[in-house]
């Protein structure tokens, strides 16, 4: 079908069927008007997706402006931020107490008598196995050298920590450096000794030293194999 001017008639020249007479009505126009129907029915469903895609939009960024206004006024807290830095102290360990001795159980002690008390090492001995040491050796002193202290523990480098334990044991004991290798410690009686510290007190005494800890943070179990070794020095 071609208009006056001998031109192809386009789907939306063809008038509505209720617009043409009957016997003006021929199968071309059926097909152009319904090719037209199908064009404007197309045309709508992209408007429709168009108009859900441009409400999706709005609703994220709305959602998005929302969630950041409300973490800068601290409502709550942000995957990026937080309120008073709460989300970044929750994210870090909670300092380490200090380490200043080893664990009892980890520690191995020779107790050596340098008095002329008989039996005095061994009364020692034993109430260091029921405490939970590692008592090795038992007997006098080989060095032969008089002890005027309470006792004396003396130790290597590797050493300090667990002599620092057994010191504690012996009230007014002194820690001597003599460069040995090793972990294992001498506890060497002397000609002051009286009795030995009261296990509950010991205990006290070579706890690690409490670490203030921000809120939230998360709680680390000390260890002596895992903190630095402090330098040896020696004393007595």
């Amino acid at each position: 079908m071609t208009s006056q001017d001998g031109d192809p008639l386009r789907p939306q020249d063809v008038p509505p069927p209720d617009l043409i007479l009957e016997d003006e009505w021929t199968e071309e126009d059926e097909r152009r008007y319904q090719e037209r129907r199908a064009l404007e029915r197309r045309a709508a469903r992209r408007r429709r997706r168009q108009a859900a895609s441009f409400a999706l939009v709005v609703l994220v960024v709305l959602g998005v402006g929302v969630g950041a206004f409300g973490v800068y006024r601290g409502w709550w807290t942000g995957p990026l931020g937080s309120n008073e830095g709460s989300a970044t102290a929750a994210a870090k360990p909670c300092p380490t107490p200090t380490v200043t001795s080893a664990p009892v159980g980890d520690v191995t002690v020779r107790v050596l008598n340098a008095t002329d008390r008989r039996g005095l090492a061994g009364a020692v001995a034993r109430e260091l196995r029921k405490r939970g040491f590692d008592v090795s050796d038992v007997g006098n002193d080989a060095r032969g050298a008089k002890v005027p202290e309470t006792a004396q523990v003396r130790h290597g480098p590797e050493g300090l920590l667990a002599a620092r334990t057994v010191a504690a044991q012996i009230p007014g004991a002194k820690l001597v450096d003599d460069g040995r290798e090793g972990f294992i410690v001498d506890l060497s009686l002397g000609s002051a000794y009286k009795t030995m510290t009261p296990a509950k007190e010991a205990a006290k005494l070579t706890a690690p030293a409490p670490a203030p800890s921000p809120s939230g943070c998360v709680p680390v179990t000390p260890s002596a194999t895992s903190s630095a070794t402090p330098s040896p020095s020696k004393t007595g």
